[in-house]
């Protein structure tokens, strides 16, 4: 999701989904609207997976009593034996659990092999039936690197130099999720496609343009690691920074103080501490409209 339209699709789909049941006989075609699959159990999957869940079991089933909470399965799929696998093994089987008591069927070391309408197919043959499908499996830059004809690396990066220069046109810097940037403290690995990577290599182009202009030179990039973090949802999230490794209740409480305090000003960050605070107390979200997009 980059936008906030692709938010609201996702909403309304939901809500919809729910709408069509209550009118649906065919208890196996209510099942498939009920069920939503979420592809991919890296830290957008299972935010995801745990978000969808939550807001399923504390707030929608609330405003559909007519439905069989029961027939509601949120489903997250994963190639990989274990789910967050940029965490340390610990946190991993922390997050796996923590999914399962909220409902979530996990489902490890299954490889999508197609998807439709109606369905997920696994390969060995295996379908879910799911008419709503969330794909997190892994994300693709914009085609802007192809249209320029410039130098691309995976996932349609445009590479770059270690000043996050494109190469042969020093004027150039290209940062966030376009920059191919290499990490030579990860051997060489292209940084991932995160918030804090965009933001330091930010200020360091900033800082780089700054230099040439006062007649210095362009320095190389280092990317400092501040850690990972991943909510599953209501007390509960997982925290990866440095060798301070955090599950649960303080998990959550830490994920929750590093958002805030990166909130810009102070009036924000009291207006969504309040926010928040009401949320959490009164399990009540403002979703049970179905706002479309304009054209």
């Amino acid at each position: 999701l980059k936008e906030l339209d692709e938010g609201l699709a996702l909403r309304n789909r939901i809500l919809s989904r729910f709408e069509e049941s209550r009118w649906i006989q065919d208890p196996d075609r209510r099942r498939a609207l009920l069920s939503f699959a979420v592809v991919g159990a890296g830290p957008t999957g299972v935010e995801m997976a745990g978000a969808i869940s939550e807001l399923i079991r504390l707030v929608l089933r609330k405003d559909y009593r007519d439905l069989d909470i029961n027939e509601v399965r949120v489903v997250l799929i994963e190639a990989a034996p274990y789910v967050l696998g940029t965490f340390i093994p610990s946190l991993r089987e922390a997050a796996r659990r923590s999914l399962q008591r909220k409902g979530i069927e996990v489902m490890l070391g299954a490889r999508v092999e197609s998807v439709t309408d109606s369905a997920v197919r696994l390969a060995g043959g295996q379908e879910i039936a799911a008419c709503t499908v969330i794909w997190t499996a892994g994300v693709k830059a914009s085609d802007v690197g192809q249209t320029l004809g410039l130098q691309l690396v995976r996932q349609a990066r445009i590479k770059v130099d270690s000043t996050l220069q494109v190469p042969g046109h020093p004027v150039v810097f290209v940062i966030g999720d376009l920059a191919g940037a290499a990490d030579p403290a990860g051997g060489g690995a292209i940084l991932p496609m995160l918030i804090p990577v965009a933001m330091q290599e930010g200020r360091h182009v900033a800082a780089t343009i700054a230099d040439i202009v006062g007649r210095g030179g362009a320095s190389a990039f280092r990317y400092k690691d501040p850690g990972i973090m991943a909510t599953i949802g209501r007390n509960s999230a997982v925290a990866q920074l440095g060798w301070l490794h955090l599950s649960g209740f303080p998990g959550w409480l830490m994920w929750l103080g590093v958002h805030l305090v990166n909130v810009i000003s102070f009036r924000s960050r009291l207006v969504v501490l309040v926010n928040w605070a009401w949320e959490y107390l009164f399990y009540d979200r403002p979703v049970r409209l179905i706002v479309r997009a304009r054209q």
